[in-house]
């Protein structure tokens, strides 16, 4: 481990930013409503499934990311470095890159099943065109990202509050409406309907997506260090943040689960379906493809930043003489021309199974089970890298210190070692056949995608450390999972 990174003292100041905003912040980093239609199965039940990933995951993640990037300035690789050394947080940061290749294909699946609902829900249906919208799609935001975006920031901020919070909103209105104007629910809602039904350890597999839905939340503790107060202030904006992203997710699934019967939902339309039941009750269908643009908005925004966010952090991990040559390449705007290729390569094969699938549904579960499986372990390591450096370095000034953090840190660990076993359960609604066959396919993914930082280390030359490129460009800050950039993150 190469000399001790530099720290904030638990003395310096916060530049000014109250618990409001970050709490805001903190939501906008974690909210994505990709898993909603399959959550609306369990109607009511929702709730508890959401609250449990909150309680054992999110709040854990938040708190210690919190003291992480408050005392060493960075990200995930620069806390797993001071943790366990090179090798690791090199492990740590490219699967948060590589996720996120799998996760592309996954948004831009949801996107165009809810755009095409509108014109036949059949075109939602058909691999060929979600095959072809990921292509599209991808292509569009690589074009924009190679020509660097000024205003990606502006961007991504309208298409948050335009394509999450004022679909959701609109949608809980509705179905609020329906049910007071007489009209049945398809999800039963008595009393007993809070307890979700057990149907097996398959059941099990949506809990698991769902951490991936309150994923991103160490993006924004990075700014801890920003916040006026932050020993008393952050408590309170972790509180704002699972309220806020709690309630979309509930509200948003709810009012799937009350318009669409469970045995027609679709999993990448599944909203469009309800707003489509809603708006026809009233009159009003036409103004569901406007509400299927502004999931297509808030879709693009969310890949764009993200194209730009985890590329630039990689390009600063792979400059220290871990990536080749190849993949540090950038052009006169800054953009990592050479990861970007490589994204788009992994997004064309991907694409590729939507074309071959005999059902789309199935390569949405696929894309989502790979996603969580290959994101969660960055945060066990994120968890024991906390527990680590409080034995280690136990008297080192803390910006924010997390209370009770081995507690938070072991029950962050457990929920993710869990979660990551029952992961590889086939889901109940995929009717997997042989789930030898399934759990083979997806280890084999999974852990040949996991091994490529250990080759890259151990084959690293050094001739492929170069130096660090201009942290000032557009777009170099790292992105949330609803597409609001962060401010550039200091070299890790």
């Amino acid at each position: 481990m190469s000399g001790p990174s530099p720290h904030l003292s638990a003395k310096q100041p916060g530049h000014g930013m109250r618990w409001p905003a970050m709490g805001l912040l903190s939501a906008s980093a974690v909210i994505n409503l990709t898993n909603v239609a399959a959550m609306s199965e369990y109607g009511l039940g929702s709730v508890v499934l959401y609250l449990i990933p909150a309680l054992v995951f999110l709040l854990p993640a938040a708190f210690v990311a919190a003291e992480l990037g408050s005392t060493w300035p960075g990200g995930v690789f620069t806390w797993v470095h001071e943790a366990f050394g090179e090798k690791w947080a090199f492990c740590a940061a490219w699967q948060q890159w590589v996720q996120n290749v799998i996760f592309y294909p996954l948004l831009l699946s949801f996107a165009a099943g809810n755009l095409a609902f509108v014109v036949s829900p059949d075109l939602a249906r058909s691999g060929p065109f979600n095959g072809a919208f990921v292509l599209v799609g991808f292509g569009l935001c690589a074009a924009v990202a190679m020509h660097g975006v000024r205003h990606a920031s502006l961007f991504s901020v309208w298409s948050v509050l335009l394509g999450i919070v004022l679909p959701t909103a609109l949608l809980s209105l509705l179905a609020v409406v329906y049910l007071v104007g007489g009209h049945g629910s398809a999800a039963p809602l008595g009393a007993r309907d809070w307890v979700p039904p057990w149907s097996g350890i398959g059941g099990l597999v949506l809990v698991v997506g769902n951490f991936l839905a309150f994923g991103g939340v160490e993006v924004s503790a990075v700014h801890v260090r920003e916040m006026r107060d932050a020993r008393h202030g952050y408590p309170k904006a972790m509180v704002v943040m699972a309220l806020l992203a709690t309630s979309i997710f509930v509200l948003a699934t709810l009012g799937v689960a009350v318009a669409v019967p469970r045995t027609r939902v679709d999993l990448s339309a599944g909203l469009i379906q309800a707003f489509e039941t809603y708006l026809s009750t009233f009159g009003m269908r036409r103004v569901a493809p406007l509400i299927a643009v502004l999931f297509l908005v808030a879709t693009l925004g969310t890949v764009l930043t993200w194209i730009l966010g985890p590329n630039h952090s990689l390009l600063l991990v792979g400059r220290k003489g871990l990536l080749p040559p190849f993949f540090q390449r950038t052009n006169t705007h800054g953009t990592p021309t050479g990861l970007l290729a490589t994204q788009a390569v992994l997004v064309a094969l991907l694409a590729l199974l939507f074309f071959f699938a005999r059902d789309v549904n199935q390569v949405y579960w696929a894309l989502d089970a790979m996603t969580t499986q290959l994101y969660i372990p960055m945060y066990g390591l994120l968890f024991l890298s906390a527990l680590r450096l409080r034995r280690t370095q136990p008297d080192l000034p803390r910006g924010y210190r997390a209370p009770m953090l081995p507690v938070l840190a072991g029950v962050g660990l457990v929920a993710c070692v869990l979660a990551f076993l029952v992961g590889f359960v086939p889901p109940k609604q995929l009717g997997v056949q042989n789930a030898a066959a399934y759990v083979a396919r997806l280890a084999g993914l999974v852990l040949s995608l996991a091994a490529v930082p250990f080759v890259f280390y151990a084959l690293r030359k050094p001739g492929w450390r170069q130096p660090p490129p201009r942290a000032s460009h557009p777009g170099a800050g790292s992105g949330s999972r609803t597409g609001r950039p962060t401010p550039a993150k200091p070299e890790p």
